[in-house]
């Protein structure tokens, strides 16, 4: 298969998995359901008012959310790997994953978050915000910032923005209804996800993937050292910090969502550019893409794990991911001794 074919390749996989991500689940409508669910909505029939309700208000929000975050999450570890030229960086990089879940944390310990579904991931957003905000005010100097100084002042944070959340968690601790919601959330998961949470997730997707996209050449020229990019044309600070505040962005409106995902934003770019090469013309969609079939797949099997697992969206991804990097190691390891 050629290259340029293999995005569409992925948006056919893509729309099976989430069909089936619909139609399947331990209880409740299935696949007899869904297909006549799918009649009503184009005026062939009817289907029954509890099961429609089930198709459209609950699995329909759940594996929007998972789809879009997963391709927010993906071109956002893309942007981030090509910005700081490190193929280890990650979204949460500068702590906006730290601020989010900080953010949730408190919401739900306050008991906002009981006032509706959405104030927690408003809350997550604002900790997202402040978090991000204070790494480039700490990383710059007369508006500008070294990639030294942000990753000093992101690891500094995500650190520090830890163990605020962790001792959060400590105080309530005599409060298990608390305490195992946010433990539940900063492992991830895509429970009861509504159409606020997936208007939230595709919202911050569009918004931010139309700002980086102008900016594929200037990804590219990231790539190269910043006198090189110079001379292209490119004032790589500049581009450097819009491009983070983007990738941070597609980050933070993911992570209020469905708390703690991981491994996504760090394995699949490099999956990515395996398949399709280091231009991000088409490097982008194939990892948005690919991000989408990752994500609704893990979600896929948590819900279709035993109910008394209660297995997490943030496990499965890490389990998924981390064999990678061992393949990744071993390779490297074989190349040296060769």
């Amino acid at each position: 298969m050629s290259r340029g074919r293999l995005p569409l390749a992925l948006a056919s996989v893509l729309a099976l998995v989430a069909a089936v991500h619909v139609a399947v689940g331990r209880t409740g409508p299935g696949v007899g359901e869904f297909v006549a669910w799918l009649g009503s909505l184009l005026g062939l029939g009817g289907v029954d008012p509890l099961d429609g309700y089930v198709l459209a208000d609950i699995r329909t929000p759940r594996v929007l959310v998972a789809a879009f975050g997963g391709a927010a999450l993906a071109v956002a570890g893309a942007v981030m790997q090509a910005t700081f030229r490190n193929p280890l960086a990650s979204p949460d990089i500068v702590g906006t994953a730290a601020g989010a879940a900080f953010g949730a944390t408190l919401a739900i310990l306050l008991r906002v978050a009981d006032l509706g579904v959405a104030v927690t991931p408003i809350a997550a957003l604002l900790g997202a915000t402040l978090v991000t905000g204070l790494v480039f005010a700490l990383a710059g100097s007369h508006g500008r910032f070294s990639v030294a100084n942000l990753l000093l002042a992101g690891i500094a944070l995500n650190t520090l923005f830890g163990a605020l959340t962790a001792f959060a968690v400590t105080l309530r601790f005599d409060n298990y209804t608390a305490s195992s919601r946010i433990l539940l959330w900063l492992m991830g998961g895509l429970d009861a996800r509504t159409w606020e949470h997936a208007g939230i997730t595709m919202i911050g997707f569009a918004l931010f993937s139309a700002l980086v996209w102008p900016r594929v050449r200037e990804l590219d020229l990231l790539t190269l050292r910043d006198d090189s990019a110079h001379s292209l044309g490119v004032d790589a600070p500049r581009a450097r910090r819009l491009l983070v505040w983007y990738a941070c962005g597609l980050t933070a409106t993911t992570v209020a969502n469905s708390g703690g995902i991981a491994f996504v934003g760090l394995v699949v770019p490099h999956l990515a550019r395996l398949m399709v090469g280091p231009a991000h013309a088409l490097l982008l969609p194939t990892s948005a893409l690919l991000g989408a079939v990752l994500m609704v797949g893990s979600d896929l099997g948590c819900r279709l794990a035993p109910a008394q697992w209660n297995l997490r969206l943030g496990v499965v991804t890490a389990v998924a991911g981390a064999p990678y990097f061992l393949f990744l190691l071993a390779r490297q390891r074989r190349g040296a001794a060769l």
